[in-house]
């Protein structure tokens, strides 16, 4: 576990969630993915999150960081399209 709490907190967080899937880590907080993938300013980085936890924790879909994060990607993507 010390090991995946570096990688997020060096930025390595997309290297983290791999981690965990391929590890089998149960206790992955979500919340601390999605602000570090929206700290990056990078829209695909944050799908790739949102992508991730819509597939591993059922139910994420119907949770309140699923759907902040989510309007926030649709805002990002908005702005790069104009």
């Amino acid at each position: 576990m010390t090991m995946f709490l570096l990688l997020v907190q060096d930025v390595y967080y997309l290297e983290a969630l791999r981690y965990a899937r391929k590890n089998n880590v149960n206790s992955v907080r979500p919340l601390l993915f999605l602000e570090a993938a929206y700290a990056s300013h990078d829209s695909q980085h944050l799908a790739a999150v949102l992508r991730f936890f819509s597939d591993f924790i059922p139910g994420f879909k119907n949770t309140t960081d699923h759907n902040t994060y989510f309007r926030i990607l649709a805002e990002m993507n908005s702005s790069i399209a104009v």
